[in-house]
């Protein structure tokens, strides 16, 4: 890589420049878009890296595994945080010495470190009456926006990439979801009503009619629930929660709800299998008192 602003000392005596390291986040950045990742992945990863690039001593370009250990295995971040940023890190490492055509020599900073594993998730669904009150206090387009996760299981980014057009009476046609991954569902009745007479284009827009970000409906969705109707900690994805946990235990499939989820994988749908407070509760009063 050619230098083109001033160079700072690095450990050893090298020198590193501020230019070559953001063309090089650039560089991999570019390599996500082309492998096709989604634009809030590339967002997201975009942001760790400049974070990264501030803090570090010398850069993204010229560290250690001593350096990356240090920031990455901090007390104050949760383990989501962690594997979140530990996956960034190996990704963007593997590309910049990827054997053909690398963009740094020597070894890789990340080969040895410490692998982060993904946490295992807890579904934390909204309560009967909290979905109850949504669909009947709340302002649109919060309402539609939460009857699509509740009762389509949308999330977020799905709601703001669904236009009009993929929704019919029979049929709701996810075009782009979760890893680009398209797939088709039933349409509930109530997604029906709450779509059928919007117009052609984004279903989610913003106050301007512009299509609505992923970021724009989960965070002004969760703003409405928690200053109009006083539920703080209450989202859309906590509306998605609810769809599994409550077919998960009236159903008992977990088939079915992995496909009504649009879950790839069912290791990422068996958090709904565990067995509730409740549950467990219910299940110790059934046990013969013995003692007695």
């Amino acid at each position: 890589m050619t230098a083109t602003t001033s160079h700072e000392p690095m450990a050893g005596g090298g020198l590193r420049s501020d230019d070559e390291d953001m063309m090089l986040i650039d560089a991999y950045l570019d390599h996500l878009r082309r492998a096709g990742r989604t634009d809030e992945t590339i967002r997201g990863r975009r942001e760790i890296l400049y974070r990264l690039n501030r803090t570090l001593p010398y850069g993204v370009g010229a560290t250690s595994r001593a350096e990356l250990s240090r920031w990455l295995y901090r007390d104050e971040w949760s383990r989501n945080t962690k594997y979140t940023y530990y996956m960034c890190l190996k990704s963007f490492y593997g590309f910049a010495f990827a054997p053909k055509d690398p963009w740094l020599s020597g070894p890789d900073p990340t080969e040895d470190m410490e692998p982060v594993t993904a946490p295992r998730g807890v579904p934390r669904p909204v309560t009967d009456e909290q979905l109850r009150r949504i669909l009947t206090e709340a302002a649109e387009p919060y309402r539609t926006w939460a009857t699509l996760a509740a009762y389509q299981g949308l999330r977020c980014i799905e709601i703001s990439r669904l236009d009009r057009e993929h929704v019919t009476e029979q049929q709701l046609i996810v075009v782009r979801g979760k890893g680009n991954r398209p797939r088709v569902h039933d349409t509930d009745p109530y997604v029906w009503a709450a779509i059928k007479d919007l117009p052609a284009g984004p279903v989610a827009r913003t106050p301007d009619g512009q299509r609505a970000t992923t970021f724009h409906v989960s965070s002004f969705a969760a703003n409405h629930f928690r200053r109009r109707l006083h539920m703080p900690g209450v989202s859309l994805h906590r509306l998605r929660h609810w769809l599994g946990v409550t077919l998960q235990r009236e159903y008992r499939d977990i088939r079915v709800t992995q496909g009504a989820l649009g879950h790839v994988s069912l290791q990422s749908t068996q958090v709904y299998t565990d067995a509730t407070a409740e549950q467990q509760r219910q299940a110790r009063a059934m046990l013969p008192r013995l003692g007695q």
